[in-house]
């Protein structure tokens, strides 16, 4: 996994995933007590639209708003996702958010220290 280091990071890999609009959900994983890892499919400009799986992991996890893997389908990606660098905390959510405060209205959402991602072969 890639660690995300800056904000401005961050924003490149989402222009570069299109921001996750239209991303398929895959999975919810509890890694422990506070590491979670959302793993989504999306479309990557540098490789021609071409769909990805894409996984985020967020450690030093202090609040989070989760759902059963079996909900992942009912949830609305057409805004794509969020990740804010904010106070020294990272969050990543479902949906478009101007900040950690306003993400946790989200359906989906994590806060935490750290936010690694990892790319993978799209698993159709």
């Amino acid at each position: 996994m890639k660690p995300l280091s800056t904000a401005s990071a961050a924003s490149q890999l989402l222009e570069r995933i299109v921001n996750g609009e239209g991303a398929m959900l895959r999975s919810l994983a509890l890694n422990g007590p506070t590491t979670a890892t959302l793993t989504l499919s999306v479309q990557d400009k540098h490789r021609g639209y071409d769909w990805i799986d894409i996984s985020f992991e967020m450690s030093g996890m202090n609040d989070a708003k989760l759902v059963d893997d079996k909900q992942l389908d009912f949830i609305d990606t057409d805004e794509g996702i969020t990740v804010v660098f904010e106070d020294g905390q990272w969050g990543l959510a479902v949906g478009r958010y101007a900040g950690l405060e306003a993400l946790k209205s989200a359906p989906l959402y994590v806060i935490g220290a750290s936010l690694k991602y990892a790319e993978a072969p799209f698993s159709g």
